[in-house]
């Protein structure tokens, strides 16, 4: 049996779909942490056979293939995607952004430029949930994005704007989002096979799993239930898969992905195939 070397995230909105993987029930890996905009990086150049990856590297030619029917979305408030700002949004010039997002940046710049048409520098940050508003020189800042087990943490304290992304961009395009998928760097069933079995082990163990983050992150069970159950989606069904088809046009008027036919044709023929669909090539 081969053995896989797979890239996952640490964050708490991953652990239902790594949870097979992280306890070994899944055949033969090697996981392999870090943030999802590194593990799209380390998949593009052949370092990993698979990974959790920000859904806008997708459309940026990161994967030959993507696992269908999983991924991460929401449909409304996400709870773990916040931006913090002591401006109106229609005032913004700056905006820090946590050093490992990508997809959260282009569906920012996106609704900031659709609903105030401002277009903003952005810079990057490691953001701190105790301050998280605090640049990386030290120095105080307009705006902050935070993403993951930061933006759950993160206190906003007596700032006027505390924006959920999934909430805004739900409202504004009222479609789902989705956050991340499975891409594969060839085709392999017996990879996909193991991805899907590792998300049954988590749907299995979701209540271990609530009360492992709870005890973990400091936050109230209720919570993390909460957000796991019903803020967070791990099935890619249509509609959220027509949420990721539209989130791919909206980058590509954006400029902020190429054109590529391989991965528009992915993208439409993904609701009728019942394994990974292979991006055809150019």
């Amino acid at each position: 049996m081969a053995s896989f070397k797979i890239g996952a995230i640490s964050f708490l909105n991953t652990k239902p779909l790594i949870r097979g993987l992280e306890t070994g029930e899944c055949g033969e890996h090697t996981l392999v942490y870090d943030s999802p905009s590194a593990l799209a990086d380390k998949l593009r150049h052949g370092e990993l056979d698979a990974a959790l990856i920000p859904s806008v590297e997708l459309f940026r030619g990161v994967g030959e293939e993507i696992v269908p029917g999983l991924c991460i979305a929401s449909e409304g408030p996400a709870d773990s995607i916040r931006l913090l700002s002591k401006k109106p949004l229609s005032e913004l010039n700056t905006v820090y952004v946590d050093q490992g997002s990508r997809s959260s940046v282009a569906m920012l710049r996106l609704l900031l430029e659709r609903s105030y048409q401002v277009t903003p520098d952005f810079h990057i940050y490691e953001p701190n949930p105790e301050d998280p508003l605090r640049g990386p020189t030290g120095d105080s800042v307009d705006a902050g994005l935070l993403i993951g087990d930061t933006a759950m943490k993160a206190e906003a304290g007596e700032l006027p704007f505390d924006v959920d992304l999934g909430d805004w961009w739900q409202k504004t395009f009222h479609h789902p989002f989705v956050y991340a998928v499975w891409a594969l760097r060839s085709g392999n069933p017996e990879l996909q096979e193991i991805l899907q079995d590792s998300f049954l082990a988590g749907q299995k163990a979701m209540d271990t799993i609530c009360e492992e983050a709870a005890l973990s992150m400091g936050l109230p069970l209720q919570e993390v239930r909460d957000y796991l159950g019903e803020r967070i989606h791990f099935e890619l069904d249509l509609p959220r898969l027509e949420g990721l088809r539209l989130f791919h046009r909206l980058c590509q008027e954006d400029h902020l992905a190429p054109l590529r036919a391989s991965v528009s044709a992915m993208l439409e023929n993904l609701g009728a195939a019942p394994r990974a669909v292979a991006a055809p090539a150019l």
